[in-house]
């Protein structure tokens, strides 16, 4: 019996059915986009008795009939262009003084950068060796050109970027993504699918943005791109956004920083506290203004005087000072920064005006501000795991993110107002030396001694400022801090509008433009408002009352045996992966690191659950950010040393990590477990760039 010949056409088929059948069982959101998508732009070409196929978009071929033989010959190109010896070329390591606060968590992570053989002066880029720590493949066209490097080189970290959604669904005729996935299957490997769904710059950088930073450090430190089929505008953006994420690490979190607001949370949250709810209310144009403290608020301010009594206003964080020097007494006040330093900025105040404010504070906010106001109404805030854990998740607001300008904004959009004024929210300056209002804390019309040490520190810190669009057309100069700040806004507004169709924001301040906030002189802001009715002073009373309940600080303490016992058990699943380790080379830490890595996000719901606990989220945020730095400084020193001082600095790094994970339970019990009560915790009296004091110390010998 003849056997019958496979019809080429039927083997494409049963590829696409098997890999979807893959994706099915292992990535569910990959086969939810390409199990029915129907194929406008592109087309896989078969021709009858060709070796080889092509693939086509909007008719134009891409490989001229020969995709297999191009991408392998690519491939081999690749790896021709970087062999083992050839160093990475990218960011340079955190260097000790990036942990400079002398906290627990802190020093242990500087201490292991001290220690490094590694530094500004010998700091030449990082080696490989015989693997590649992360590779990004910009574009996947029919996948082979994968297929062939996966075969012929080890990657521990992979992430296959494709901007087209149907030309990775052409891929699936052709490549066998199981085999391909399979080689990531072992232990420390990863590979990540980064699928857009727009063409447009924004969706290509959000698409790079939200799937790259993920892989942080892998990427961007230690990323080799293979640019498949020369996307020169991918290429460009994926530099760009590389850019960005190169910094996002100095703004994780950590077990320092996060203990603290879980300590001051518990503080704050007793028998009288009260929270605001943020409930939905209905829309009304009363005009509210947002108060920060940039450097064009001292040429604006008059005229906000002349209106005030047809405003609400809200001062926030820095921008208090200036209102109270011009006589303008906010209707309330927001506080987002946890640290001491609030209370001593709110301290060097009027004490008898801050006494008729009423404050807005973020749960985590240093126990002793609230004292300083007529009443306080805390909030949380969605991004923290606190919310869930005080069973208030539903009542959280978001966008409050990083400034309290953004939680004014946010606070103010729940309670209805849907015309909102931004004054002194410049995110830039023009002068270097006047980047705040004069009479800020700031400024140079502040004073008091308070304010003249505080500036006098200032000027010692370094910072890297660069240029944005100004509201004049010409440029103002930011720093990352103010750019991420006014981001944060960009992105409210547009997630608000999305909401209503009535909110309108001005922005009338003189610094950076704000993309969906229309720049109003200071004429035609009064103007604009003149029209507007009194606001009636008891309206903003109402809705905190209305919306606020007793906060849920029983709830949150009767959970923290339980975060101990959670922390323990974290605790122990990293010390274990560390001690079964090799540390013998450049692959063994990636692999490590890889490891680590994953398994910091990687959180297993308890049996017979669906999800995990709210208290393991919150002890992801606790912890992870800390483990995260360990791996930080780790992988970027240990890849950076030379071959004679690898091995001898990955046994001094395992070590300091396995010290500072041993000696964690018994600092968090200390810490948090025998709290002593406000008045007499030292805890609540020191700012973060202070030592810990003295009791914490002891307890770990």
């Amino acid at each position: 019996m003849a056997r019958r010949e496979i019809d080429p056409a039927e083997a494409f088929l049963k590829r696409k059915e098997k890999n979807l059948n893959f994706f099915k069982r292992t990535q569910p959101a990959i086969y939810q986009i390409f199990a029915n998508m129907m194929l406008s732009r592109v087309e896989l070409v078969v021709t009858p008795g060709a070796t080889d196929v092509d693939m086509t978009v909007d008719g134009k071929s891409c490989y001229r009939g020969l995709a297999k033989e191009y991408s392998v010959d690519e491939a081999e190109r690749f790896l021709k262009e970087n062999p083992p010896g050839k160093k990475i070329q990218t960011f340079a390591p955190p260097w000790p003084e990036s942990y400079r606060h002398p906290r627990f968590a802190t020093l242990a992570v500087r201490s292991l950068a001290e220690k490094s053989p590694i530094n500004r002066d010998n700091f030449q880029g990082y080696e490989r060796g015989n693997v590649f720590p992360s590779v990004v493949f910009l574009g996947c066209g029919l996948g082979y050109h994968i297929e062939a490097l996966v075969e012929k080189a080890t990657i521990i970290n992979a992430i296959v970027v494709e901007r087209e959604p149907e030309k990775f669904a052409v891929s699936l005729f052709t490549v066998d993504w199981e085999k391909i996935c399979s080689r990531f299957q072992k232990k420390g490997h990863t590979l990540q699918f980064a699928i857009g769904s727009g063409q447009d710059p924004k969706s290509l950088r959000n698409l790079l943005s939200s799937n790259l930073s993920k892989n942080v450090p892998f990427h961007p430190f230690f990323t080799t791109y293979y640019n498949h089929l020369a996307d020169i505008e991918l290429a460009r953006m994926a530099i760009e956004v590389s850019k960005d994420i190169a910094v996002m690490a100095s703004h994780w979190s950590n077990y320092d920083n996060e203990l603290r607001r879980l300590l001051y949370t518990l503080h704050n949250l007793d028998e009288d506290a009260r929270y605001l709810r943020n409930i939905m209310q209905p829309e009304h144009t009363r005009p509210l203004v947002v108060v920060g403290s940039g450097p064009s608020l001292d040429g604006r301010i008059e005229g906000l005087k002349t209106v005030r009594d047809k405003v609400v206003i809200v001062s926030s964080g820095t921008g208090l000072r200036p209102l109270l020097a011009a006589g303008i007494r906010p209707d309330f006040h927001v506080e987002l920064d946890p640290d001491y330093i609030v209370y001593k900025f709110l301290n060097d105040l009027d004490k008898e005006a801050l006494r008729e404010i009423r404050l807005l504070a973020v749960h985590e906010v240093n126990p002793l501000v609230r004292e300083l106001f007529r009443e306080t109404f805390y909030f949380f805030k969605t991004d923290h795991n606190l919310s869930a854990l005080g069973q208030v998740a539903s009542d959280a607001f978001n966008h409050c993110n990083p400034t309290c300008t953004n939680s004014a904004l946010s606070i103010a959009f729940s309670l209805g107002f849907r015309d909102l004024y931004l004054f002194g929210t410049d995110y830039g300056f023009r002068d270097s030396e006047h980047d705040h209002a004069e009479t800020s804390i700031y400024g140079r019309k502040a004073e008091t001694e308070f304010s003249r040490v505080i500036q006098e520190r200032r000027k010692q810190k370094r910072r890297s400022e660069f240029e944005i669009p100004a509201v004049d057309g010409g440029t103002v100069r930011t720093i990352n801090g103010y750019y991420a700040a006014k981001r944060a806004v960009e992105v409210f507004i547009q997630s608000a509008q999305a909401q209503s169709a009535q909110l309108a924001v001005s922005n009338c301040s003189d610094g950076a433009v704000i993309e969906g906030a229309g720049w109003l002189s200071s004429e035609e802001f009064m103007a604009k408002v003149a029209a507007s009715q009194v606001v009636e002073s008891s309206l903003l009373e109402m809705l905190l009352r209305t919306l606020s309940a007793p906060a849920p600080g029983n709830i949150l303490k009767d959970q923290v045996p339980e975060i101990e016992a959670e922390l323990k058990r974290r605790v122990q699943e990293f010390n274990k992966l560390l001690r079964e380790a090799r540390m013998g080379g450049r692959k063994d830490l990636c692999l490590q690191a890889n490891r680590l890595r994953s398994a910091v996000t990687s959180l297993r719901p308890p049996r017979g659950q669906a999800q995990p606990t709210a208290i393991q989220y919150y002890v992801y945020q606790l912890l992870g950010g800390s483990i995260l730095h360990f791996i930080y400084v780790g992988l970027c020193h240990g890849m950076a040393c030379e071959e004679q001082d690898l091995v001898p600095y990955l046994k001094i790094w395992r070590q300091g990590f396995l010290d500072f994970l041993v000696k964690l339970p018994d600092h968090f019990h200390q810490v948090l477990v025998q709290r002593p009560s406000v008045t007499d915790d030292p805890w609540v009296s020191a700012q973060l760039i202070d030592p810990e004091p003295e009791s914490s110390n002891r307890a770990l010998g």
